[in-house]
């Protein structure tokens, strides 16, 4: 099978991870093809606008480069992952162009307002697979007319997220009691509030930057800029205890992170969820927790017990290792459902 996978590849992002992945299953021709999305904070007025009202503007040009890809590269299938500006007639063109199958895969909740776009929206019974990674997707995508939606586990990057001696991460190892990497939104801001009110150190990677109470985090969290690959990994060392929280307006049940996590042998504390559960046992492969109180008392047990905490990120990471939640276990099984689908009547 010859796969063109489009995405957007910038050093760091999941996609680029599947990427490596698919170039790692045997038997599997894949090239990748950049979307080169115009990053957020470099949008044009108009391109933001657009956006928002439901149009996204083709900046990057996505939809010619790719088609005169397929053109020239004549693949098997077409993978878009995430793009929001192919429609109806860009799939019906692709094929035309020498694409037996066209398919999607997004990461996010694919019905979220942020992401249903009009041309995805519109195209929606147009794609032969759609990959999404939120199992409650999949009744919804059916209901509009999704003729084969297939859900497909988050993952991590073996080669990425792996557990780092103190030497590899260097000073800053484990410096704080707690880490989080990610997003601001309010829940996690009270959350992260209380942790530090009760005395606790944390030190926070990402946007986090406005939305706060008045007078700003508390001033036993550190708040500092995203970061992605080895710095992400690395900052996963920076705290005893890493952990889990989950994106409200995406409805998420599990995260990407929570694999990255384990995967990187940091003990976990996570929002307790029947996919967290489904994934890792509670108490033996992450910590799990459904309230702040809850959480300030499982972050107090494990900072008091050097030897549980240590046994929770192990077991976290045998349990990644062991289940087939790997980039290249995911690209194996979208690879099987993208050759059955081509094997289809």
């Amino acid at each position: 099978m010859k796969l063109v996978y489009h995405g957007p590849f910038w050093a760091g992002s999941t996609a680029l991870q599947r990427l490596e992945a698919f170039g790692a299953v045997p038997g599997l021709t894949v090239l990748g093809h950049e979307a080169g999305t115009a990053p957020t904070d470099t949008a044009t007025l108009g391109q933001r606008l657009a956006w928002r009202l439901g149009w996204p503007i083709d900046a990057a040009r996505e939809r010619a480069r790719l088609l005169a890809f397929v053109a020239q590269t004549r693949p098997d299938v077409v993978l878009i992952d995430s793009s929001k500006v192919f429609g109806p007639l860009d799939l019906r063109a692709l094929r035309a162009a020498g694409a037996r199958l066209v398919a999607y895969y997004t990461p996010d909740d694919a019905l979220n307002p942020r992401n249903l776009k009009a041309p995805l929206r519109a195209s929606l019974s147009d794609w032969d697979v759609f990959f999404t990674t939120k199992s409650f997707n999949l009744p919804e995508l059916s209901a509009l007319g999704v003729r084969r939606p297939v859900l497909v586990g988050k993952a991590f990057d073996p080669v990425l997220h792996r557990p780092l001696s103190p030497a590899q991460v260097g000073p800053q190892f484990e410096r704080f009691d707690l880490v989080f990497a990610g997003s601001f939104e309010a829940e996690r801001a009270l959350a992260l509030q209380a942790l530090a009110r009760s005395g606790l150190s944390v030190v926070v990677y990402g946007g986090v930057i406005g939305g706060w109470p008045s007078g700003g985090p508390h001033p036993d969290i550190t708040l500092r800029p995203a970061a992605f690959g080895q710095a992400y990994v690395e900052a996963l060392h920076h705290g005893r205890l890493a952990l889990g929280f989950l994106r409200r307006q995406s409805r998420d049940r599990i995260t990407q992170r929570s694999l990255e996590i384990t995967a990187a042998g940091r003990p976990m504390l996570a929002e307790k969820t029947d996919e967290h559960d489904a994934h890792f046992k509670d108490g033996r492969d992450y910590a799990g927790f459904t309230d702040i109180d809850g959480l300030i008392a499982l972050a107090r047990r494990y900072l008091a017990d050097p030897a549980a905490r240590r046994a929770l990120g192990e077991a976290g990471r045998r349990r990644c290792l062991d289940s087939g939640y790997s980039t290249r276990a995911r690209a194996e099984y979208m690879v099987e459902i993208l050759d059955a689908a081509l094997s289809a009547p």
